[in-house]
């Protein structure tokens, strides 16, 4: 009996693989041994010669297609390298094929004219765009080069937001970018556009990712050199807005058989300006109060970062890395403010405000890592130990004098206060993943991370006496320590049929936190186990691609806000945490088509509860408008986003992308209740043309039509700007200028009503801004780069 189940077995067998077989491999470069990404693959039937199916290599290069057992051979190409064709295969069995194609320098022009037209392809959860075969990079830097991209615009601070939702990771090369707010847009800023190769972008990020942001993750891959040897670049930026700006950089590469070390140094100087409205009226008992006040901020920043990596390779299987960054950022901003009260159109008074601050922000991360991979790749295993350190000396004076028109004497005492507020973060986290395959259809992920958080935050608010002296006043100053552990497991099942890519997961992430005010004597603790499941399905046909998938995501608080601090602006502007603020669920739905990989059109919707947003509120005894978070709204986004490529002429390339949403909002909270619909739409056209003696000359434009959420209506914006790029001495030089927001029409414009108080609020930044770029490239060894330490999650919540 047990033999002849055998035979049937063996029978089975052979039966199954003699009617469909499964083909993978890798598709690289002959010289470089670089993967090679939407090299169209054929395979034909070696008897009649006719075409079986086709595939396309991916971002790594990898390839895999599914047919019925027979004799036959493959057709390889892309433009570039000349046609591949192999040998004619009679196989028995599933095989691993990998293909190496030789470069054709002659048809390198022709490789940047059609390759753009294939720069969008699905994998997974990620839609990745090719940006260097789309030229989108070409005289911009890494922040203008985002906001070009589908669903990506920037916000009222500059920062990047994915459709609407600021609340997003960014990665360099699968690795957090290690900088937040601020430090993360200069650092942007000065990335060269043409040095990025691709950009993923993860809608709705699987399990293996941290379930925390709503935005999902942006994942910048940057180009590099398979050289051995010394490499590296010196840049230098000077630009003019309304104040002067500059940023220089070295950065050098050193890489052997076994090591690879990577250095550099960043140095920016950078004196800018925001210049802020607000007009507030409030009627109340036949009586009309207007509160005009015109606010210029004024910062003046020296910025150092330094950076230092190296990684060994133990095997060929296996490797071992180590990186530190160091980052000590010295500002001194001034605030200048002017309110005008009016009370039912006479104007008697008015507030001068000065506000000088002193910052001093130091950070030191670290990093130790090891990776191993099977000789089939079959097997992937990553593990991390990071840490990071954030320190922060904070002092601060604000003058608030309150004068009459009629003789511009007081008419009452003026307010002095001093804000002491130092600051201390120290994160540690370790994680693992692993990765099998157990077929060429079937392969698993699993890992699982632990991070470690402990906040000290010390808010010393004094005020001046009729002495002269500075007094602690505690009802307005805080010592909170915060203290957070989480622990987080994972899984993902991936399952690959024909054209058919299926993709399930599930994350539990388990949080312990304490929160304990040293001032008041007070503590705010608990725990909570939540689950995040996650699914994606992927379609690939010829000409078009399908991509449905869906994610419970989550925003915790960021730490700051969960202490019941008292930041004192000016005279009529407050702002105050809030220890009672819970997280934030998302469920993020998406679909996406792709049609011959320049064209997508994508349709998604988010859902969320306990949805967290500032709160404007009005005190009318006082006249002081209280900014706070808190979780304020039902929200519901339905949404839809197109991209696409034109080619005009042989010189003239046009890349289009829009945005249009529904949006409905509904709200309970106190003196900050709504229940209200809206619907918002933006566009943008990018230009690229390529003039005589290799010259390029970009155009950028794009339009908001503003929009609502809840109670509040946003204006429109819009702006365009312009540069020139030419490469000299073999491309080693780099000229690049820029004149970006020549309208001076970015800014962000709202108008906020609650009962019987209307808010105007406009913001602006520095407009207009010409910069001039060098940049010089030396040596040609391999910019291998050492992992980077990997602390995304805590680090969004600073």
């Amino acid at each position: 009996m047990k033999n002849l189940i055998t035979s049937i077995a063996i029978i089975f067998t052979i039966l199954l693989n003699a009617q469909s077989i499964s083909i993978s491999g890798k598709v690289v470069s002959q010289k470089e041994n670089e993967p090679l990404m939407n090299v169209a693959i054929a395979f034909y039937d070696a008897t009649t010669q006719k075409i079986i199916t086709y595939s396309y290599s991916d971002f790594d290069g990898n390839y895999q297609a599914n047919f019925k057992n027979t004799k036959f051979y493959i057709q390889a190409d892309v433009l570039g390298f000349y046609s591949y064709k192999s040998e004619i295969i009679n196989p028995l069995k599933n095989l691993k094929w990998d293909i190496k194609m030789q470069q054709n320098t002659e048809q390198l022009d022709e490789v940047i004219v059609t390759a753009k037209k294939k720069f969008i392809q699905l994998k997974g959860d990620k839609m990745i765009i090719d940006v260097a075969s789309s030229g989108i990079g070409d005289g911009n830097n890494g922040i203008e080069t985002l906001s070009k991209l589908p669903g990506i615009r920037l916000t009222k601070d500059e920062s990047i937001a994915f459709r609407g939702d600021g609340n997003l990771q960014i990665l360099i090369d699968g690795k957090p970018a290690m900088l937040s707010g601020e430090a993360l847009q200069n650092y942007l800023q000065t990335m060269d556009g043409s040095n990025i190769k691709s950009v993923e972008i993860i809608a709705n990020p699987s399990a293996k990712y941290s379930a925390s942001g709503t935005g999902g993750i942006i994942n910048i891959r940057l180009k590099k050199n398979k050289v051995t040897g010394l490499t590296g670049n010196v840049a230098s930026t000077v630009g003019y807005g309304e104040f002067i700006k500059q940023y220089n950089s070295v950065k050098l590469f050193k890489n052997t058989k076994k090591w690879n070390f990577n250095a550099g140094v960043f140095y920016g100087y950078f004196e800018g300006v925001n210049h802020r409205k607000i007009v507030q009226t409030v009627t109340q008992n036949n009586q009309n109060l207007v509160l005009d006040q015109t606010n210029d901020w004024l910062p003046k920043s020296n910025m150092v970062t330094s950076n230092l990596g190296a990684s060994y390779k133990i095997s060929k299987n296996a490797s071992i890395g180590t990186s530190f960054r160091f980052s000590n950022d010295k500002s001194d901003e001034i605030t200048n403010g002017f309110t005008k009260e009016i009370t039912n159109g006479n104007y008697l008074n008015y507030t001068l405000l000065t506000k000088n601050v002193a910052n001093n922000k130091r950070t030191l991360t670290g990093n130790m890592y090891y990776s191993f991979a099977t000789d089939s790749l079959t097997t992937k295993v990553d593990a991390q130990l990071n840490y990071a350190s954030y320190q922060r000396k904070q002092n601060e004076f604000t003058t608030n004098q309150y004068l009459n028109t009629s003789d511009n004497l007081p008419y009452q005492n003026s307010v002095n206060i001093q804000n002491n507020n130092p600051k201390a973060f120290n994160i540690f986290s370790a994680k693992i993943d692993v990765e099998h395959k157990i077929s060429d259809k079937l392969s698993f992920e699993t890992g699982s991370r632990f991070s470690l958080v402990n906040n000290d935050y010390n808010l010393m608010l004094k005020t001046k006496n009729a002495q002269g002296n500075y007094v602690l006043d505690t009802s307005k100053s805080n010592h909170l320590v915060y203290n957070e552990n989480i622990f987080a497991v994972y899984g993902i099942v991936n399952y690959s049929i024909e054209k058919w890519n299926f993709q399930a997961g599930l994350r539990s992430e388990y949080i312990d936190y304490n929160a304990i005010s040293k001032t008041n004597n007070t503590s705010n603790s608990g725990n909570d186990l939540s689950f995040f499941p996650s699914f994606s399905v992927n379609k690939s046909l010829d000409n078009n691609q399908y991509k449905f998938s869906y994610s419970k995501r989550i925003q915790r608080p960021n730490y700051l806000d969960l202490n019941p601090f008292y930041e004192y602006i000016d005279t009529y502007n407050i702002q105050v945490g809030n220890p009672n603020l819970k997280p934030q669920f998302t469920d993020a739905y998406d679909f996406t088509w792709v049609h011959k990989r320049k064209t997508a059109i994508s349709l998604y919707a988010k859902v969320a509860k306990d949805a967290i947003d500032n709160v404007i509120d009005y005190d009318q005894t006082t006249q002081i408008t209280k900014l706070y978070k808190a979780n304020v709204a039902k929200t519901k986004n339905i949404g839809l986003s197109l991209s696409t490529s034109v080619k005009a002429t042989k010189w003239w390339d046009i890349y289009l992308t829009g945005d249009f949403s529904f949006v409905h909002n509904q709200s309970d909270i106190p003196n900050f209740s709504y229940d209200e619909t809206g619907t918002n739409w933006s566009v943008s056209v990018n230009q690229t043309l390529k003039l005589k003696h290799h010259w390029k000359f970009t155009w950028n434009s794009f339009y908001n039509s503003g929009g609502s959420y809840g109670n509040m209506v946003y204006k429109p914006s819009y702006d365009t700007s312009l540069g020139l790029k030419k490469s000299f001495f073999n491309k080693k030089l780099q000229l690049n200028i820029k004149a970006n927001t020549i309208l001076k029409q970015s800014k962000w414009h709202s108008i906020t009503k609650q009962d019987n108080v209307k808010t105007e609020w406009i913001n602006r930044w520095e407009t207009r801004k010409f910069s001039l770029s060098l940049r010089y490239n030396f040596g040609n060894g391999k910019k291998k780069k050492v992992k980077a330490t990997d602390l995304s999650n805590e680090e969004n919540r600073l």
